[in-house]
């Protein structure tokens, strides 16, 4: 695996324990980015995804870098979730519920064609690199007619695309990959319908 790509599974599966998928965590994600974060437009903009996810059409589907389950059940019907991180899907089970789970990496899903309806990936897309992006898309096509991606917005202050270096409680640094999106450029990005654009969160829709 190459060292920046190990690097940021190793975050993301360190951080599992502490990790904040709420409003407070975005607030302090974008906040730490030097963004002049408005905390109720944020609150805002967070509920009209939730309500966004609640009118799509109940399918079988699977929340492919699913961490804790921050948005697996708020997706409607049942599904199960993918993680490379053994810590997130161990608090997925543990706080979410009876969700089936499965360890693997996004870009290589060890499932059949058409195994289901929705494919769901929340602040995934942004941390993949373009050969990780194309892979990802092959599968998503591959295993599921619809596609659905919960990203970051690009609020002022924010840059499209960086590395990051981040920082977690045991005093280790990771190099983490993001990019922020505007609406357009994602949904253009991967043939999609918007279904919400804001400043901190995007939501598009690609069926097959």
């Amino acid at each position: 695996m190459p060292e920046r790509r190990a690097s940021l599974w190793t975050y993301y599966d360190r951080r599992a324990p502490e990790y904040d998928g709420d409003v407070e965590g975005a607030y302090r994600y974008f906040r730490s980015l030097g963004v002049d974060v408005d905390l109720e437009a944020l609150r805002g903009e967070r509920r009209a995804v939730t309500r966004e996810l609640a009118r799509l059409r109940p399918c079988a589907f699977v929340d492919v870098g699913a961490g804790p389950g921050v948005f697996t059940d708020q997706i409607p019907s049942r599904g199960f979730a993918v993680d490379q991180s053994e810590n997130a899907l161990h608090r997925l089970q543990a706080e979410v519920g009876d969700v089936p789970a499965i360890r693997a990496d996004a870009s290589a899903l060890p499932l059949r064609a058409n195994a289901v309806t929705r494919l769901f990936a929340g602040h995934l897309y942004g941390h993949l690199e373009p050969p990780e992006r194309a892979a990802f898309l092959a599968e998503a096509r591959r295993v599921a007619d619809e596609l659905v991606i919960l990203d970051s917005g690009l609020p002022p202050g924010a840059r499209p695309e960086e590395w990051q270096t981040r920082s977690l409680a045991d005093g280790s640094t990771h190099t983490v990959y993001k990019r922020h999106f505007d609406i357009e450029v994602l949904s253009a990005e991967v043939g999609g319908e918007l279904l919400f654009g804001g400043y901190y969160f995007v939501l598009v829709r690609s069926v097959a």
